[in-house]
Parts: structure tokens; sequence; C-alpha cells
């Protein structure tokens, strides 16, 4: 099956287009095995028929920092509204499996780096996403316990990641309707309050 351009995500977008270019359709597998996961580039390179993985990362890059300069990023509805109701609650993050470079360029467009006290990006830990070692290194920055944390994903392989790391998960996912913004707040600061004492500064 092929995944209609309304339902990709702007990563997923790029793949597909770089993918088209190499004689590959991409499909619903392509995209849930890429979306999210720290091993996104491997799987392009090997149906595209790329031995660098190198050259499939900075060519990926280039393109998608491009999309940031163009303002074709934002956030998932609701993800703003979900930051002003825990910043001055709790220590916050990012937490992500794409590259450095693409992280710093996309939090800096969206203004976010003054609500964030730590950023794990794909090259900060050797194991990356779905292995729940960036949200334990998160944590760790954050100097917190993994088990009073939230986290806020939007893939497969970040909610199983952030599940195996022992927090507490909440999805907004990016290939379904908008969630109900009103009840995930509540359900977020509610377990802001319970968890007060350990997760707030």
């Amino acid at each position: 099956m092929t995944v209609s351009a309304s339902k990709q995500e702007p990563w997923d977008r790029r793949w597909a287009q770089y993918a088209a270019g190499h004689g590959h359709l991409w499909t619903d597998a392509d995209r849930h095995s890429t979306h999210g996961h720290g091993g996104w580039a491997r799987h392009l390179a090997r149906v595209c028929g790329i031995d660098a993985v190198d050259q499939v990362i900075a060519e990926s890059v280039e393109a998608m920092i491009d999309q940031v300069e163009a303002g074709h990023i934002e956030l998932l509805p609701g993800v703003d509204a979900l930051l002003a109701a825990v910043t001055n609650r709790a220590a916050t993050g990012v937490v992500s499996a794409s590259p450095c470079r693409f992280v710093a360029a996309t939090l800096d467009h969206l203004g976010l780096r003054r609500s964030l006290q730590v950023v794990v990006a794909r090259e900060d830990q050797a194991q990356t996403k779905p292995h729940p070692q960036p949200w334990l290194h998160a944590a760790a920055l954050l100097a917190v316990d993994p088990n009073t944390c939230v986290a806020v994903g939007d893939s497969v392989a970040g909610i199983w990641s952030a599940h195996a790391a022992g927090m507490r998960v909440l999805t907004i996912p990016s290939w379904a309707p908008a969630p109900d913004h009103d009840h995930a707040q509540r359900w977020l600061s509610s377990i802001l309050t319970e968890s007060a004492s350990t997760i707030t500064r």
C-alpha cells in the first residue's frame, strides 16, 4: 500500500521523494520501518540500492533543513499547548532519532530552545530509538528518575523506547487525526501534580 501525501509527515515526504528518485515506490511498510526509528538511513539506502549510508543522511538532512528554513516544519497540533502547560512545572527536554543538525535547526526555527533543559539527538548515544537508551540518557541529564517522567511520542519506535525506559507515554500520533487536546492536557496535568515532588524544580 502506498502512503497518501496528506498523511505523510515531513521526513516521510523526504524519504518518499528520495526513494522515487532511485526507482523505489515508498509504501506503508517503508514508513513503519523508518518513522521515529534511528535506522531510517540504512533502510532508505538499502531500498534505493545505495552503499553509502552517510551520503543518504547528508543529503536528507540538507533537504530537511531547507524545509525548516522555508517554514514547512511545524509542531504537531497541541504540542505548543502541552509545552506551555509543563514548562514552569517540570524539567523538559527533546529526545529525537533525527540528526543533531536538523534537531538544532528545527528547535531554533520554532523558538523552543528556551523551554528545554536538555536535547538528545541521534549522534548523542550509541543506541537510538527504538532502544530506550536515549530516554534514559535524557533522564540522567535532567537528574530525574525515568519512572517519574512523562514522554510524549508521535511514532511507534519512540513510544516503544520510552515505555522500555520505564516512562509513562502520552501519544500524539503524526499519522492520525488530531487527539482531544483538552483531555491530553488534563491527563498530563494530573500526572505532573501526582509526581510534583520528584519531577518539578
